[in-house]
């Protein structure tokens, strides 16, 4: 996800790549860093539509298309088959530049993506409203009980919700800490657990991360869990806080290395977004996004430049401009976003957690 410093060119991509040059990535290569400029807000509103099934995604068989700056551009209904809507959305693309709606298009396949970039409306593995239902035990089967560590949550005849069991080993937990963990909210928390695993506790990811808050088994075992509790919700919550602790420990060095320099409420919600990206994406990673010598020229750039941009466009362009770069992919730029979003929805869905974080 990320280029060079000669970030200040205003200089517009020609009408058409040449034809060695079709990757997509070099359309975010030549993007301006101060082209993140409510690039997440742009971002947020098309995520909306999709995680909600608003607007041009109250069809589900739709794509949307959007510009380098997250910018909704365009839509159109899917073909009968796979291969039928790709050449759909190729011929929409050279339209959009053909109306002036983009200065360039490329072809996308099914191994490449094409530009503008298409989000299809229909992602069957992204039900926000399915797992809200089951965050807040909606249906008497989503409600449930558990013991772990000394602590008893609801019974068999008064079973709760998930987000009471949450609330319980969160708070128990965080109780127990020298240092609490106050740059996560509770209901950020909460809305991290369903972008992770849909609030299901069979979940498990094509990397074997498992769960509700999708640990890998290194992890669980860091936290002295038998093999029998891995999926256990209430044992998830308290290694997932304790794993957060320790992340917190590691990243804040690399962190202050890099931007310690910003006033105190910019500085304190940008690692708060980063500890949170670092929780899916992992601390090695990060520390190369935040120093390494190629990924780490937009950090720098955004390091010196801070007073331009909001906490969220910094960590939004740390990701967008290392695009393609292993292992930043679209999954994880949207990562925060998603949070975002839910965490939106949480608050208005439950007014008793006192939310911190609301997003409007």
């Amino acid at each position: 996800m990320f280029r060079t410093l000669a970030v200040l060119c205003t200089c517009l991509l020609s009408a058409a790549l040449s034809a060695d040059n079709d990757d997509w990535t070099a359309i975010i290569r030549q993007q301006p860093y101060l082209d993140s400029i409510g690039m997440v807000d742009n971002l947020t509103t098309i995520r909306q539509w999709v995680l909600m099934g608003q607007s041009y995604c109250e069809q589900p068989d739709r794509h949307i298309l959007f510009d380098d700056r997250g910018r909704f551009v365009g839509w159109m209904s899917d073909a009968e088959t796979d291969a039928e809507t790709q050449e759909k959305l190729n011929e929409r693309r050279q339209t959009l530049v053909e109306q002036g709606r983009v200065d360039t298009w490329l072809p996308g396949s099914e191994s490449s993506r094409g530009y503008p970039f298409a989000l299809a409306c229909d992602q069957p593995h992204v039900d926000v409203p399915l797992a809200m239902a089951r965050l807040f035990g909606t249906s008497p089967e989503d409600r449930l009980w558990g013991t772990w560590d000394g602590l008893t949550a609801g019974s068999v005849e008064q079973p709760v919700s998930l987000a009471e069991l949450v609330t319980q080993v969160w708070k128990h937990r965080q109780a127990g800490f020298d240092d609490p963990l106050e740059s996560i909210h509770l209901e950020q928390f909460m809305a991290q657990l369903v972008v992770e695993s849909g609030a299901v506790k069979q979940a498990q990811s094509a990397d074997n991360a498992i769960g509700i808050l999708q640990l890998r088994r290194q992890a669980l075992d860091d936290c002295g869990l038998d093999a029998r509790f891995y999926r256990h919700r209430m044992a998830q919550v308290d290694c997932a806080a304790r794993l957060y602790v320790l992340i917190r420990r590691n990243l804040q060095p690399v962190f202050e290395q890099r931007f310690g320099h910003l006033p105190a409420d910019k500085q304190q919600a940008l690692f708060a977004r980063l500890l949170m990206q670092t929780y899916h994406s992992g601390v090695g990673h990060m520390t190369e996004l935040l120093t390494g010598r190629e990924l780490g020229k937009a950090a720098a750039y955004f390091a010196e430049h801070h007073e331009r941009f909001s906490a969220d466009e910094i960590a939004t362009g740390l990701l967008y401009h290392n695009l393609g770069r292993p292992p930043w992919g679209w999954e994880s730029l949207v990562y925060l976003i998603d949070i975002d979003i839910v965490t939106t929805e949480i608050c208005r869905n439950d007014s008793s957690l006192g939310c911190s974080v609301v997003n409007d």
